[in-house]
Parts: C-alpha cells; structure tokens; sequence
C-alpha cells in the first residue's frame, strides 16, 4: 500500500545550507526529503501546517551524560574538584535499577527540546537503550576509567571489549544499528593513568571507534598535569596513586599520546593556551563546547571564538543535567552565544552560527553531513518545528537571531528522525515518559534519604 508523502508547512523553512524561505513547506516520502518549496494550496491529512513556526533541521547535542538526568539537583558542590568527588559518591549510593529510566528521561527530554541526535558519554552503558529506544540518532562512547595500578590495562581493555559487545546486541535488538554509533570514551586524565590511556587509543585506532575525553575543563587539571600540585595531586598522595607527572597543559600531553585526530572530541577545553589551539586545527580535533556546565562549576569560558576563527571544528553540548541543569540546548546556545560575546569582546560568533553549530556544522564535525543537518533534497527528514508564537519573537525578522534570543524547549512543536514523529506537542511517541516518571520517583523516594 503507498503512503502519501507528508508535508510540513510553516511561515518559514529554515534550511540551513541556503537562505530561510518564507511561506515554505518540506515534502518527506520514505523518511527523506524529497522538495523544498513555497507554499501550495496541497491539502489534506497529509499536511501538517503549523502556521507561525519554523521548521528546520534537528539539534545536535553534542556533548551529554543522558544517564545522569535523574539526578538532577542532588549534587551543588562546587569547585570542580568538590564537584565530580560528589558525583562518584552519588553514584556509589544509587541502584542499578535506576540508571536506565534515568538515561530514558533524558532521550525523552532532548526530543522535547528538539534534539534529534546526542552524543553521549556513558559509564553505566544506558545511553544505548535509551537512544534506540527512543528513535534518537547519536553516538555512545563508552567510558573506561583506571587510575589505580589494578585492575591492569589488558583486563580493563577486555572488559571495555565486552561492553561493547553488549551494546551491538542492544541496538540489533532495537534495529538501530545504522541510527546510533558507538565510541570509547577514556575518561579524563586525572582518572585514566596514561599506559591505559595509550592502549585504548590503539584499540580505538584498530577498531576505528571515535573517542570522546574530558579535557582540560578546570584549573585543578592544569595543575595535576603541569606541576604535579592541587586538589587532584593531593588525592592521589593520600591514596598511593603514583600519578605521571606530563609537567605540560593537557592538551599538549593528550597530542603526544596521540588522541587528537578527526576521529576524537575532546569535552570542554576552557583552560587552553594559544598553542594548544594551533594543534586541536591542525589536527581538526573536535571540540565539544558546554557553556553552562563551565559557568556552574566555576570552570571559566573556553575561547570558542578563537577556536572557530582558527578552523577547529565545534560542537555545542548540554552536558548533564547534574552540571548544567536542563538538557534545553536553546539555552545551552544563547548562553554560550552571550557569554561569548562577553569573554572576547566580539559580535563573533554570530547568531547565525551558532545555529550552524548546533546543525550543519555539528553534523559536519560528527561526519554525518551527507545524511541530516540542513534541509536539504536527499537527505534524511530529522526535523523540528519551532513555534514562533509567543511575544519574544515579535519583530524578529532574522530567524536566526529569532531563535538564539528567544527559543526554549517549550517552543519545540514536533520532531523527527528519518520521517517519523517521535514527539509532538507534548506527546512522546515511542517512549512512556509517565511510566518512567513515576519509576524514577519512586526509587528516588526510596533512596533519597541517604543523601542528606
């Protein structure tokens, strides 16, 4: 039986990789775009007119924790340092039970906000259901940590392997094999010793996995890696670790070793000096950019206008929910596009790229801009409506000063990923989102009080 193509019809088409149209509409048949055009008179059920709105290609986030969301609002330490120490001890205190509708919330959340692909970094290993099953498109590094002399390198290495493994079977179960990559994810280097380091960055070479690592995010860091000093040196004196002493900036360090490369991100970079930018262009490392984690954590501001103006390739991320609060990327955008403006003085980035960065240029950096990231014939329909109703926008005639300056999650319509509708207005149509509130606040009931 052939299905009628659908179309989607809005004041404006933003389709990225050319100029906005007014009056347009996208024409999807079998989960691709096949026209873009000004409005017709088509109608019928096929239509999905929604009026004052744009429709446009789906978010990229480009840096997430998905199974942390549940946690929201339970870790406010802060320096950094105090910060991923009450992380850890959250963790240790929280059920294998919980993590799944934890990372559940989240897929549900980023497609409320109109995020059609993630690229999360997952310890528990969650994230892969959660996007599979959820319809989401992303990539999932799996985490590996080792600081301590034991257990060694092989037997971390294969335990990595096995998780791995484990992920393919979820996501043939699922059939989202081609919607979701995976990746390896050494952690940071203040928790991730350097042979082990070294011996995933060979694994990951040989097997051709992408690799995702936090990297020179705060002044603590800086201070293990340079002069062997500070809060995270002094940790490792009273536990015994015997940490190397690179005596370098960690991004100089983390080229010697030789993850930086198209294939790697590297997550936050606020502490860079002008060198190290030099090497993540020359090398076209990818930088994930999470402004809000960075400014609640007291981290700093990374010189992202630099970077971009020198050709390093940057994406914009939510993080967790434990750092930076939501998972709504409109915030994440006009925050990091405001305090930008503020750190370097400049118009630079402007709103529209920072669009680009949240579109076709993250697509580009992921290396998926042949499939999705702008609006474009034959390329796959992972698109979102954004209403413009609400006073905010009125007088806005640049879209995408529009929607920098004005758009939140509440604003997002419908999204969808290779032509199906997995939220609208409200409605999730592939995850039980009542169902994993209510699991998630009953375990939470049950196991809050260890946390006072």
């Amino acid at each position: 039986m052939e299905h009628s193509p659908l179309i989607l019809r809005a004041n404006w088409v933003l389709p990225i990789a050319q100029e906005p149209l007014a009056d347009g509409e996208v024409v999807i048949e079998d989960g691709r775009i096949v026209e873009v055009r000004p409005r017709t008179t088509h109608a019928g059920a096929d239509v999905l007119d929604f009026g004052d709105a744009i429709v446009m290609p789906g978010l990229i986030n480009g840096h997430c924790h998905l199974e942390y969301t549940g946690l929201r609002g339970y870790n406010d330490c802060i320096p950094f340092f105090d910060w991923i120490r009450g992380l850890v001890e959250l963790k240790a205190k929280v059920p294998d039970a919980f993590w799944l509708p934890s990372a559940l919330l989240g897929s549900a959340e980023c497609l409320a906000s109109g995020i059609t692909f993630v690229s999360d970094n997952t310890d528990k290993g969650v994230s892969v259901e959660a996007l599979a099953q959820g319809g989401v498109r992303g990539r999932v590094h799996q985490e590996i940590f080792g600081i301590e002399p034991e257990p060694n390198d092989n037997t971390l290495l294969e335990i990595l392997k096995g998780k791995l493994e484990t992920h393919r079977a979820t996501l043939l179960r699922y059939g989202a094999g081609e919607r979701v990559e995976l990746g390896v994810s050494p952690h940071a280097v203040y928790t991730v010793r350097d042979s082990l380091l070294k011996a995933v960055v060979a694994y990951a070479r040989a097997e051709g996995l992408p690799i995702s690592m936090h990297a020179a995010e705060s002044s603590e860091e800086i201070a293990l890696t340079r002069s062997r000093s500070g809060s995270f040196a002094e940790m490792f004196c009273r536990r015994g670790i015997a940490y190397l002493h690179p005596r370098i900036q960690p991004i100089e360090y983390l080229h010697q070793v030789g993850i930086t490369g198209a294939s790697t991100q590297l997550v936050h970079c606020v502490k860079v000096e002008p060198r190290e930018v030099q090497v993540l262009a020359q090398t076209r490392t990818q930088v994930a950019h999470c402004p809000r984690s960075n400014a609640r954590l007291i981290t700093g501001v990374a010189p992202i206008a630099s970077m971009r103006r020198q050709g390093v390739p940057i994406v914009v991320g939510t993080d967790s929910a434990v750092s930076a609060g939501t998972l709504d990327l409109w915030e994440e955008l006009r925050f990091g596009a405001l305090a930008q403006r503020a750190f370097s003085n400049t118009a630079q980035p402007s709103w529209r790229d920072w669009v680009l960065m949240a579109t076709l240029e993250g697509a580009r950096a992921f290396g998926i801009d042949s499939l999705v990231g702008s609006v474009e014939v034959g390329k796959r329909a992972d698109l979102i409506v954004v209403r413009t109703q609400r006073l905010a926008y009125l007088g806005a005639s640049d879209p995408y000063a529009g929607l920098i300056l004005a758009a939140q999650a509440s604003d997002v319509a419908l999204t969808m990923v290779e032509g199906t509708i997995l939220y609208r207005e409200g409605e999730w149509y592939t995850l039980d989102v009542t169902t994993i509130r209510r699991t998630l606040l009953n375990l939470l009931t049950g196991i809050s009080h260890q946390w006072e």
